[in-house]
């Protein structure tokens, strides 16, 4: 093999390095930004899921306030209708 054809093969293989090298970059460019973007929505889906809890909780909250209410109002409206009946 001649000088010439081995510096030739050695520039093929140094110009398949150099595109090789840029895939690689570009693939891991990608990968590092799915992998931010990934981390990014979990931790919005874990915040989102401890914000339902905390949503959760006061509705819970309110139900048991609007049975006490409806408990309270029955209580009333009965001693009306026991009162009303008292006087007639």
């Amino acid at each position: 093999m001649s000088d010439e054809s081995r510096f030739d093969d050695i520039y093929l293989r140094l110009n398949e390095l150099t595109e090789d090298v840029a895939n690689l970059k570009i693939q891991a460019g990608t990968i590092g930004t799915s992998q931010v973007a990934i981390a990014r929505t979990l931790s919005l889906a874990t915040g989102l899921a401890s914000d339902m809890r905390e949503v959760k909780a006061e509705i819970r909250d309110m139900k048991a306030d609007i049975r006490n209410l409806n408990a309270g109002m029955e209580e009333v409206l009965r001693l009306l209708r026991r009162g009303n009946n008292s006087e007639a």
